[in-house]
């Protein structure tokens, strides 16, 4: 029988199960964490990438998501950035570290391939 795997990098929690890494990474030189989503924050996350949703309904899903996965110290920092008018810090940002953290879970990257 064929066996088909996912691309996904896994872990293993300590009761054995599957589960998405935590991602770190680093804004500005602070460290902040994307915590690995539970199966319901992920099927939202491909909810939130899906082209046939409305570009304010992709920013408010992308949002939600970092409001659910970042850790309290990250979420903290996003927000008083994200929010700040006088921070450089602004949404293209936000998709960045967004396209960052669905490469690490997918283990592929979402742009074009010729980046490097």
């Amino acid at each position: 029988m064929r066996e088909f795997t996912t691309s996904a990098n896994v872990a293993k929690q300590d009761g054995g199960e599957k589960k998405l890494p935590d991602v770190p990474f680093k804004l500005d030189g602070v460290e902040m964490v994307c915590r690995a989503p539970k199966d319901a924050q992920l099927a939202y996350l491909m909810a939130a990438a899906s082209s046939s949703r409305t570009e304010a309904d992709q920013v408010a899903a992308v949002l939600d998501f970092f409001e659910q996965t970042l850790d309290r110290k990250s979420l903290a920092v996003f927000r008083k950035r994200l929010l700040n008018t006088e921070d450089e810090f602004d949404f293209t940002d936000a998709m960045g570290i967004f396209t960052h953290v669905c490469e690490e879970w997918s283990g592929r990257p979402i742009g074009s391939g010729s980046a490097s």
